[in-house]
């Protein structure tokens, strides 16, 4: 049996958290400081609008957030207080916030924010142990800029392939490729694509591109594979005659790529932040990157001032204009003698 153990890493805006097994990142997650109504929380909403076409009705927050609330007691109007539980947070899909999910929650039900990541992480069973910056980077040592790196531009590579991971506002689509016999390429590719869904906590809509299955039976063994190797729960279809099979996760939060994919410069940002934590020396931290990455931290000062303090120096920022965003990298200036 593998050895199971949380890693988390309180950084600058956000937190990190990688579960372990055996020295593999099996899961990656990541929760910003900025994160609004997280799933578990109950509040109170104000039914703003009548149930829609799907039987969701429109709610504001006091805050004035909209969120959309599920099976609304018709003894309701417009206008009226209702409590509510959110089953699903926020998501941005190409620049369009999608708001929150929500149901009415249980009578007796308190107010109470909703579990953070670390607090999940705890409650997870598994050992959880903390890093500091001024310690060994076990999560670097173990991936963690290529677990990122994929969920950023969608390639993830196993023996034999490559997976192309591709957000749609319909569902997550991997397409399978790669040189192998075409019921080993399936086989090999379902299981990479099983353990991408795990380890970027992907949920909704999914779909798999399985190229060259040329019977049931050769169908019916990658659908084993996907049981075998996709925890629970889920709902599948069968892989039909063109090779496509889709699954249903529960979705409570956005993924991974979907974090990085709506807010790409902040991700950076934040990235460029945690190797300056880690910058070894004690002179002035010189970070260079694209302007739109320099421009956001310039909005965040409360970034820069822990920086400064976690780092005790100077921090001095310079826009690169040619760099494409995810290309920033940190200098120290030693002081002179």
């Amino acid at each position: 049996m593998p050895s199971y153990e949380w890693l988390i890493e309180k950084g600058i805006g956000e937190t990190r958290a990688a579960l372990l097994a055996d020295d593999s990142i099996i899961q990656a997650r990541i929760e910003t400081d900025s994160s609004a109504l997280r799933a578990g929380s109950i509040i109170d909403v104000r039914l703003s609008d009548s149930a829609n076409a799907t039987g969701r009705t429109l709610a504001t927050t006091d805050k004035g957030d909209s969120v959309w609330v599920a099976s609304v007691p018709r003894a309701l109007t417009q206008g009226s207080l209702l409590r509510v539980e959110i089953i699903r947070e926020a998501v941005t899909e190409r620049g369009i916030i999608k708001p929150p999910h929500a149901r009415p929650a249980l009578p007796d039900a308190l107010l109470k924010e909703g579990a953070s990541l670390e607090m999940r992480v705890k409650a997870s069973g598994y050992p959880v142990s903390y890093q500091q910056n001024h310690q060994a980077d076990r999560l670097e040592k173990l991936g963690w800029s290529e677990v990122i790196e994929q969920a950023r531009c969608g390639d993830i590579d196993f023996p034999g392939g490559r997976l192309r991971m591709a957000l749609t506002p319909a569902l997550t689509l991997f397409d399978i490729d790669g040189h192998l016999g075409s019921l080993d390429l399936a086989l090999k590719g379902t299981e990479a694509t099983a353990k991408a869904l795990t380890l970027f906590d992907i949920g909704g809509s999914i779909g798999i591109d399985i190229p060259g299955l040329s019977g049931k039976s050769d169908r019916q063994k990658v659908a084993e594979c996907l049981d075998q190797h996709l925890p629970p729960p889920f709902e599948r279809t069968g892989v039909n005659g063109f090779g496509f099979l889709q699954i249903i996760r529960q979705k409570k939060r956005p993924s991974l790529p979907e974090q990085i994919a709506a807010y790409p410069i902040e991700h950076e940002a934040r990235q460029l932040l945690r190797q300056a934590c880690r910058a070894k020396g004690a002179g002035k931290r010189i970070l260079t990157a694209s302007h739109f990455v320099i421009d956001c931290l310039n909005r965040h000062p409360d970034w820069l001032e822990a920086l400064a303090r976690e780092s005790a120096a100077e921090i001095i920022l310079k826009a690169d204009p040619m760099r494409p965003i995810y290309q920033g990298d940190v200098a120290v200036e030693f002081p002179a003698f």
